[in-house]
C-alpha cells in the first residue's frame, strides 16, 4: 500500500486554509472582529479558529521539504501555530483577566505566550517565502522566475503587513483584523503558487 503524501496536495490545503481564515469566522459570527484571535471567546467561532489554525499547524509540522532546514522551519512553524491556540490572547470580563487556554493561565500572561507565537508563526512563514520557496535545485524556468517573484512580494507582503497596525484605531477600527488577513493572504498565495498545480500561478506541471 502506497502510503506516500502528495505534498502538492498539502501545500495546497496550507494555502487555503490559511486564506479562508479570517474570512470563515466573519461569516460564522456574522461581524467584523477586532481580530482573528479574538473569536477564540465567541461561542460561535472558537470551534473555526482552533479547527483551521490547528490544522494548518499541524500539516506544517508534517510537510518535507527539500532539505534539513525547510523540516526545522516548517515544524517550528507549525508548533508556533499550534500554540497559538493553546495560548489565547488577552481578554477581560468585567475588567478582569479571565483563566485561558489549555493551562488556564491568566489571559494576560496567556497573552503574551499568544503574541510571541505569533510573532513567531508570521516571521517564520515570511523567511520560507523569501529564502527557501525561491531556491532550485536546477535550471530555473520562465514560469520559476515569476514564481520566486511573486514568492518575494508574498514574503515581504506578510511583513508590510503589520504596519497597519501603526494606522490609529480611530481610524481603523478592526485593524488587527485586516493586518490579519492581509498577512494570511499572502501566507496563502505563497503555498499555492508553491504548490505548483495552479497554471494562473505559473505552475510547471512536470515538476513535484
Amino acid at each position: 500500500m502506497n502510503t506516500s503524501i502528495d505534498t502538492r496536495r498539502l501545500r495546497c490545503s496550507i494555502g487555503w486554509l490559511g486564506m479562508l481564515l479570517p474570512w470563515l469566522v466573519v461569516l460564522i459570527t456574522w461581524s467584523w472582529p477586532g481580530s482573528i484571535s479574538i473569536t477564540y471567546y465567541s461561542y460561535l467561532a472558537t470551534g473555526t479558529f482552533m479547527v483551521i489554525l490547528g490544522s494548518a499547524g499541524m500539516l506544517l509540522m508534517n510537510y518535507k521539504g527539500y532539505t534539513k532546514v525547510d523540516d526545522i522551519i516548517n515544524t517550528i512553524t507549525g508548533i508556533a501555530g499550534l500554540l497559538i491556540c493553546a495560548f489565547p490572547m488577552a481578554y477581560k470580563v468585567a475588567g478582569e483577566y479571565i483563566d485561558t487556554g489549555v493551562l488556564g493561565l491568566p489571559s494576560n500572561i496567556s497573552g503574551i505566550f499568544h503574541n510571541i507565537s505569533a510573532f513567531l508563526f508570521f516571521g517564520l512563514l515570511s523567511f520560507n517565502s523569501l529564502f527557501l520557496f525561491t531556491k532550485s535545485s536546477g535550471e530555473m524556468t520562465k514560469n520559476k522566475k515569476i514564481r520566486n517573484i511573486i514568492f518575494r512580494v508574498c514574503g515581504i507582503g506578510m511583513l508590510a503587513s503589520f504596519l497597519i497596525l501603526l494606522i490609529p484605531s480611530s481610524v481603523l477600527e478592526n485593524k488587527t483584523w485586516v493586518t490579519e488577513m492581509f498577512a494570511l493572504t499572502f501566507f496563502g498565495i505563497s503555498w499555492l503558487t508553491k504548490a505548483n498545480c495552479y497554471p494562473w500561478l505559473f505552475c510547471d506541471p512536470k515538476l513535484k
